[in-house]
């Protein structure tokens, strides 16, 4: 399974949050005249970052005026079939009756011994010299170069359009007028034979726009689209921030864009109304805590977990089982590590972003989730977190109601209360409890019931234990009664 394709959820990924501010950031660099290095993970089994497929129709709709270089292989097929086919050549015309007595043929078999007298004398003629075989261009970036030229068309000044290659395609960009001149130039890095002629091109163009001074609206742009298997490992760092833009995809996706996911994932509601929100409000909240910045597994999570959390363990186990699981366990929620910081993955996460295994997702360095048996506990840490998050208001909301109720039932003066117990607004829900234990509040049974399920929840929650499916479904019962 590829760890980062977008296509497995039935989103389009570029209508997400974070994808959106990702993007913009990107065209904002085009649009004020910078080149720009998008760098992807690999991720998939064919080489091709799926993010970067899902992204580039996005971006050439919004870019409008671009040059979309085809493949090498495009070029040829495309070739092949716009050359016509060469003519058939002309028939030969048959001989013409001369008038004469045919001379008939007969083999005596006697002109067999004259010919073997002459053939150990013959010279044989010298044989036409063969034409030497053209071997086809090496790949690289002359040949990128060329299918830029050839996607540019005419423009440019007639010294220019008569040099081929690199040099040639720089003195076209830097010499020529107009809209042709000062389009995008897009480059899918993963289509390129040899992997670094594309970046080779980067950096020709970088430093040859800066010699020639231009201004920003008459810049020639290149817009370069690659998997980070193959760019040298110090490239985007060499690269001069000032005239190119360097976008990582890390730290793109944040916790909207799971919820988003999840939510337009997750099958139709059924069963009572307020009871089945909660419970998927906080079904929800589990997915998107434990799941993070892996859309896929998000997704799929949604459709076929149950939403109970004594079962995400087992489930989440069947869905990531394999060598993946095995390698990336779910660090805990308070783990922080320096990398994360960074606005791209160092050279010790690189081989594991590569992969789709890791990112940066609100602000932590998150792993994609496992099912292995020691990795249980972090799982449950999340599981606690995401009911915490989702539950802690309607916990302090249930507590300020009841206070009404123990002060209604109180069987002591007002203030004694408060001094044993705390002031009304500060009442916790065990103080509450103690207060009906001892006798100085008398609760009806339905009422001492409620308060005893709302203090456990509370007090499993604020010492970072999960509630499981039977806790769980006691206190949505409560709340929603």
């Amino acid at each position: 399974m590829n760890p980062v394709s977008h296509a497995s959820f039935g989103i389009p990924v570029s209508t997400l949050p974070g994808v959106r501010l990702w993007t913009r950031r990107l065209l904002d660099d085009l649009r004020s005249g910078r080149s720009c290095l998008c760098i992807f993970p690999q991720a998939g089994a064919t080489g091709v970052p799926a993010v970067a497929e899902a992204l580039l129709d996005e971006l050439l709709h919004e870019l409008a005026n671009f040059v979309l270089v085809p493949a090498p292989g495009d070029v040829v097929a495309r070739g092949d079939l716009a050359r016509p086919a060469p003519p058939p050549p002309p028939p030969v015309p048959s001989p013409q009756w001369d008038g004469m007595d045919p001379v008939l043929d007969y083999d005596d078999g006697l002109a067999t011994f004259s010919a073997m007298r002459t053939v150990s004398t013959a010279v044989a003629p010298p044989r036409a010299a063969s034409a030497p075989e053209v071997q086809p261009d090496e790949p690289g970036v002359d040949s990128l170069a060329d299918r830029i030229v050839k996607e540019l068309g005419d423009a440019g000044s007639g010294e220019s359009r008569e040099r081929t290659g690199i040099e040639g395609l720089l003195d076209r960009l830097t010499t020529a007028g107009g809209s042709a001149a000062t389009r995008v130039i897009v480059v899918r890095g993963w289509e390129e034979a040899a992997p670094t002629a594309a970046t080779d091109l980067l950096r020709r163009l970088s430093a040859t726009v800066k010699a020639a001074g231009l201004p920003p609206g008459r810049r020639p742009r290149l817009l370069l689209l690659s998997g980070s298997t193959g760019l040298p490992v110090e490239l985007p760092e060499q690269i001069a921030r000032e005239d190119t833009g360097v976008h990582w995809w890390w730290g793109a996706l944040g916790r909207l864009d799971t919820a988003t996911v999840v939510a337009m994932s997750r099958p139709c509601p059924s069963g009572p109304a307020a009871r089945h929100q909660l419970l998927e409000a906080v079904a929800q909240a589990t997915i998107v805590e434990v799941c993070g910045p892996f859309l896929d597994l998000a997704a799929r999570l949604a459709v076929e977990w149950d939403g109970l959390p004594d079962s995400l363990p087992a489930q989440l186990h069947r869905l990531t089982a394999g060598p993946v699981a095995d390698r990336s366990p779910v660090p805990g929620p308070r783990r922080t590590e320096p990398t994360a910081a960074t606005p791209y993955p160092n050279a010790s996460l690189r081989t594991e972003w590569n992969l789709g295994t890791c990112d940066r997702w609100e602000g932590r360095l998150r792993r994609r989730p496992g099912g292995a048996a020691e990795q249980e506990h972090n799982v449950r840490t999340r599981i606690w977190l995401a009911q915490n998050h989702a539950l802690l208001p309607l916990l302090d909301e249930a507590r300020e109601q009841f206070t009404d109720v123990i002060r209604a039932r109180s069987r002591v003066p007002a203030t004694e209360l408060a001094a044993l117990y705390g002031r009304r607004t500060e009442m916790e829900l065990g103080a509450m409890w103690r207060a009906h234990l001892q006798g100085h509040v008398r609760l009806t049974r339905a009422e001492a019931d409620r308060l005893r399920t709302l203090w456990m929840s509370r007090n499993k929650l604020a010492h970072r234990t999960a509630l499981d499916n039977a806790a769980l479904e006691a206190l949505i019962h409560v709340l929603c009664s």
